[in-house]
């Protein structure tokens, strides 16, 4: 953290015309006093003072280090009071900034008792300015996160640089990091880890990785989560102060219930719309419907093969044409005396393209939107060497969204970069000879889904190569998965068999196994990497998993941070013992890790 040597300006405020309570504008509007911090001291700070507590202790951690470490009175601040706040306590027609003096900071609740000074601007309505003028010097309690501590103080002892630095955090954490249904769940804690997430989703928004709009709605469904819990403490302590004896209202009960519902949809909702793959799920059936209602609109084509060629020269087009035949009779698919269609770009074929259809794509750089009613199924068989598909920004979050029974064969596929490439959700989906670079991430499998994934690479993801959830079953062969932070991803229930692949040169991760909490992977450390691996995967055979920052790691999903020990072999490809060598019962030993 940078201590700044320059303070922020306030902005000076300005007369109101014809107001006889205006505030002077020859008064000079005090600095109020900034510290800069990097995302990794927020961190450090945060873990030093949460360490774990679950979402019910975190205000008593809060607590101490307030009392621990800012100054307790005497110190002036600019109160920029919330809406809700401002309802509360003094009824202003609009937010107003106000200059307050902090009496005194308590050591029960994140609050402070502040005496009102005078009002920061002068463009305020008429109300408001008396309101304050007869408010002055009136002590009112108001949260701590919402004072911004003065530059220059009348005394020179005060600790300033501390007591912004103790407030700053505060109000970070409430605003960025705090999501108000953590105190539904008993299990969430508050460690390094997930405080680690919660800063990386924040750094995303920031940094315009995640969408705009959708960053928005995140911060919404926040900010609603956040209120909704006031409402449930506020009736809760109503009922708590009623005595011992006091028969509690059905009303108060029937509210209550439908809060938590409340909270759970709003959770649920934030989950969806953080994911980029469910996101893009959320509005794949709305897709397809706007899609078949452009088909008839148009007259959708019969033809069951779509043939692209953009701007290509007449001899390239005659050499491509000529295998079209072979490439043809190679389809079961698809009759011989079927007729094709051309199309001078990927995406107008896909608006004419129905379910099962097969687009035939000549080489060059063909950009692509959306896939119309194919998502539903279909084949893309680039024709030759160098055919790109290419994604773009605005065309949502996942590049290719298939289900159904789908086929990608000879193809370069470059998503952009905050997309994922393939994600398929139903069905098989089979990879042939596929190269997806770039993008957030490779190939995803959701569901009881199917993938045959063979001579394809994945590189150059910015998180996840190939991810496989709960009830996908993968096959995987003379594949290779480098240069992204995890290689290949697995939920405890996907099945995966790798054969004859590599999975080098990943930042954080090469094979990832995510396990549900509670499972007891301590029992894991003493178990070599490629005997793991043989274990954990239907089939493991001639795979090269090295050079990647860990080769081989089992996370709760809790957790997300055990690693294997250091003890454990480097290289997955050297055998130093099998299954049986360190435990009798070979892999059945797996199943008493695992939570029942």
């Amino acid at each position: 953290m940078e201590d700044s040597t320059t303070a922020e300006r306030m902005n000076r405020s300005e007369e109101v015309p014809d107001s006889p309570l205006a505030v002077d504008k020859s008064d000079v509007v005090p600095d109020i006093y900034r510290v800069t911090w990097k995302l990794e001291d927020h961190l450090a700070e945060l873990d030093s003072i949460l360490q774990g507590v679950t979402a019910d202790r975190v205000e008593k951690r809060f607590i101490q280090y307030v009392e621990e470490r800012i100054e307790p009175a005497g110190w002036r601040a600019i109160w920029r009071p919330s809406s809700e706040v401002t309802e509360a306590i003094l009824n202003f027609q609009q937010p107003s900034d106000i200059f307050v003096d902090v009496v005194n900071v308590s050591r029960e609740k994140l609050f402070a008792d502040v005496k009102i000074l005078k009002a920061v601007k002068s463009d305020l309505p008429d109300d408001d300015l008396k309101l304050i003028k007869e408010s002055t010097n009136t002590q009112i309690i108001v949260p701590i996160m919402e004072l911004y501590p003065l530059a220059e103080q009348e005394s020179d002892v005060l600790d300033m640089r501390t007591t912004t630095e103790v407030v700053d955090q505060i109000r970070f954490f409430y605003k960025n990091i705090w999501q108000a249904w953590d105190l539904e769940e008993e299990t969430c804690c508050y460690d390094y880890y997930l405080i680690s997430a919660r800063l990386k989703l924040h750094q995303d928004i920031e940094t315009g990785s995640i969408p705009a709009d959708v960053g928005l709605e995140l911060r919404s469904l926040v900010k609603r989560a956040s209120m909704v819990q006031q409402e449930i403490k506020k009736i809760e302590s109503s009922c708590e102060g009623e005595g011992f004896d006091y028969e509690v209202d059905q009303l108060d009960v029937a509210r209550l219930i439908q809060l938590h519902k409340d909270m759970e949809q709003l959770k649920a909702q934030f989950e969806m719309q953080r994911d980029p793959v469910f996101r893009e799920l959320l509005t794949h059936q709305q897709q397809v419907q706007r899609c078949e209602m452009v088909s008839l609109n148009s007259g959708a084509s019969n033809t069951k093969v779509k043939v692209v060629a953009n701007s290509v020269s007449v001899g390239v087009l005659a050499t491509q044409m000529s295998m079209l035949p072979d490439l043809i009779k190679s389809l079961p698919q698809v009759a011989d005396d079927a007729a094709c269609q051309t199309f001078p770009s990927l995406q107008l074929a896909l608006d004419m393209a129905g379910k099962g259809d097969v687009v035939v794509i000549l080489p060059g750089k063909h950009s692509l939107s959306h896939l119309g009613l194919m998502s539903a199924g279909g084949t893309f068989i680039g024709l030759g060497s160098g055919v790109v598909i290419e994604g773009n920004n605005s065309a949502g979050d996942v590049l290719l969204d298939t289900s159904g029974n789908f086929t990608l064969q000879n193809l370069n596929i470059n998503p952009s970069r905050k997309q994922v490439g393939i994600v398929h959700h139903e069905g098989i989906l089979t990879l042939q000879n596929v190269t997806i670079e770039g993008g957030v991430g490779g190939v995803v499998g959701l569901g009881k889904t199917e993938s045959h994934v063979s001579r394809v690479t994945v590189r150059g993801c910015s998180a996840i190569g190939m991810d496989f959830r709960e009830g996908a079953n993968v096959i995987i062969s003379a594949s290779a998965v480098t240069d992204c932070s995890i290689g290949i991803q697995i939920e405890e229930e996907a099945k995966v068999s790798l054969s004859s692949s590599q999975i080098k040169d990943n930042k954080e991760y090469g094979i990832l196994v995510v396990w549900s909490d509670g499972s007891d992977i301590a029992k894991l450390k003493d178990i070599p990497e490629e005997a793991l691996l043989e274990c954990l995967l239907d089939e493991y055979v001639r795979n090269i998993v090295s050079d990647n920052k860990t080769d081989v790691s089992v996370v709760t999903s809790e957790s997300f941070c055990v690693k294997l020990p250091d003890s454990a072999p480097e290289s997955g490809n050297q055998r130093s013992g099998s299954p049986s060598d360190s435990m009798d019962s070979g892999c059945d030993f797996i199943e008493s890790i695992k939570l029942e």
